[in-house]
């Protein structure tokens, strides 16, 4: 089977970590080439300290890792320290790493790397954070798009937010960036809240993790336990959703999941419903894909099955 070329722009983050992992465990189906960070869940330094720290610790010491964008297009960051930790990766302390940043320019670095590919091939890009670094690649380079693939990022829902109850969290923090990057037209994969939230572990599941030995496996259910000590997962005793893991598992396997065509659009304003994805079933052309479903009991049995492979 021909492997699919991907590159990951995240901001680790606790479910982004739980993402890298997959992708780690799938190197066999996909062909990462690079990694970019982009200021989100923590601030710019922390997140890409954490992307070198889990590109070692996951056995990708060979993938490049490079520093994209600071903050978003037109606002200061707003760290997300109170669900994702001090460290963004909960209560768990990762080996340290000589690995270093491959380039402290990371959309230049991208493009170089996406138009070295061979002509006749294509690259999906995988956005598990603030759209900021693909909003400056399409319009810094547009003559990339001809070689995207499509794009299969987490964010954004068709019904209410986790951040406020407009918006999603990754759509919120530049929504000036996701709207660029859903008015380009390229063909995308939208998993947003609607399906994320159905899909995760359950508390047993993490404790299991926690009390394995394989350190893989026991480093991320340290990180998804941080989950369960914050006050928004207070009463949540079925699941713990792992929303960034959904864009991975998608690619690998994408018979788990099942969606609707739309368009979106991204509300921009300085209001209450900043953030907002307005998404539309409106005849006309519908470019985005928005995962809806989830087979729960086989994304956990995939999900668990690749973490234990690393391990």
């Amino acid at each position: 089977m021909e492997k699919i070329n991907i590159w990951i722009d995240c901001d680790p983050g606790i479910d982004d970590a739980v993402a890298l992992a997959m992708a780690a465990a799938s190197r066999d189906r996909l062909h990462i080439l690079g990694i970019s960070t982009v200021a989100g869940n923590q601030t710019s330094d922390r997140v890409t300290g954490n992307a070198l720290k889990l590109a070692s610790f996951l056995g990708m010491d060979d993938v490049p890792v490079v520093r994209g964008a600071r903050g978003p297009l037109v606002r200061e960051v707003e760290p997300a320290g109170d669900i994702h930790g001090a460290t963004g990766l909960g209560n768990c302390e990762l080996p340290a790493t000589t690995k270093q940043t491959a380039s402290e320019s990371g959309i230049f670095y991208m493009y170089s790397r996406i138009m070295e590919l061979p002509e006749e091939e294509k690259v999906t890009l995988v956005p598990t954070g603030p759209l900021t670094n693909i909003a400056l690649l399409l319009r810094t380079f547009p003559q990339v798009q001809a070689r995207i693939e499509k794009i299969v990022l987490m964010g954004g829902s068709s019904s209410g937010g986790n951040v406020t109850p407009a918006a999603e969290f990754n759509i919120w923090a530049d929504p000036e960036a996701a709207q660029m990057v859903f008015a380009a037209g390229l063909p995308t994969v939208m998993c947003g809240l609607d399906v994320t939230l159905k899909s995760g572990l359950n508390n047993g599941q993490i404790e299991e993790l926690c009390r394995s030995r394989r350190k893989v496996e026991q480093a991320c259910g340290q990180m998804l336990a941080f989950y369960l000590d914050t006050t928004r997962h207070e009463g949540e005793e079925n699941m713990v959703a792992i929303h960034d893991a959904v864009t991975i598992l998608y690619l690998t396997n994408p018979e788990l999941f099942s969606g609707r065509n739309v368009s979106v659009s991204v509300d921009c304003s300085w209001g209450e419903e900043r953030g907002r994805t307005i998404c539309t079933a409106d005849g006309q052309e519908q470019k985005v894909y928005l995962l809806d479903q989830v087979n729960l009991p086989e994304f956990q049995w995939v999900l668990l099955a690749k973490l234990r492979s690393l391990s």
